[in-house]
């Protein structure tokens, strides 16, 4: 059960998100495409642009380092993209569809890992460690709970494993998106795509996610007070009930 505490932080974490998500909309897309627009438009070949665009996801890095004192997971893909870049740059690869591509590759990667994670070589899907940042206030009682629910509830296990199967499902169809456009747009227009479309199937995503799982809980907290209704009305008639965890 939810301590008092957890309506104030639910609204810090929306507060928090939303400024999240405002950061990376001016810094991580806005300033990047702006960078990459105004060197190409000054002739600077667009390899060189493309890379030098790429200062903007490390500034938005640093912004969110000073405001959390923490370098998420994302912040860590949003660097190993970067010094791919980077390398793929140095080597003097004459296609500039590569860097694009690129992209499409490290996308489509995580999508695939995160639907093999569903198989039974493993024991948890990987976006349950997802949910366990986000779906936690991160305490040791609360990384219990959720371990816990894992274990006790057949529902918990059913909802987590959807939640991942989609994130992987809707990373891959990103990744073919991004080779499509690769191949079938300008390079500029290509170089927008690939700057925005990630930031809107996350923001889909995590939207999609909070309201199937507010969805689940609120059954999940139906079906455990009809069960306590059910044992109150039982004991009253002296007959002891039979109650089975399911949320």
């Amino acid at each position: 059960m939810a301590s008092p505490s957890a309506p104030d932080t639910r609204r810090f974490a929306v507060s928090s998100l939303a400024v999240s998500l405002l950061l990376t909309l001016v810094i991580d897309i806005g300033l990047s495409i702006v960078i990459f627009e105004v060197l190409t438009g000054r002739g600077v070949a667009t390899g060189i642009a493309y890379l030098v665009a790429g200062v903007a996801p490390v500034l938005g890095m640093v912004v969110n380092w000073v405001r959390t004192r923490k370098l998420g997971g994302v912040s860590i893909i949003v660097l190993v993209t970067l010094l791919i870049s980077a390398l793929v740059t140095l080597i003097g690869s004459q296609d500039l569809r590569i860097l694009l591509l690129k992209d499409a590759i490290l996308t489509g990667g995580f999508g695939l890992v995160t639907l093999a994670t569903s198989l039974p070589f493993f024991r948890k899907p990987l976006m349950f460690a997802y949910g366990l940042k986000f779906g936690t206030d991160g305490s040791r009682e609360g990384v219990q709970q959720w371990y816990d629910m894992w274990e006790r509830y057949p529902t918990f296990r059913h909802t987590q494993y959807l939640i991942n199967n989609t994130w992987g499902i809707a990373y891959v169809v990103e990744a073919g998106l991004k080779v499509a456009g690769a191949f079938l747009l300008p390079y500029g227009a290509a170089y927008a795509v690939n700057q925005v479309l990630p930031w809107v199937v996350l923001a889909g995503l995590i939207f999609w996610t909070i309201s199937y799982g507010n969805k689940q809980r609120k059954l999940g907290e139906a079906r455990s007070a009809a069960a306590e209704a059910a044992a109150a009305r039982a004991n009253e008639a002296g007959t002891p009930a039979e109650v089975t965890p399911t949320a």
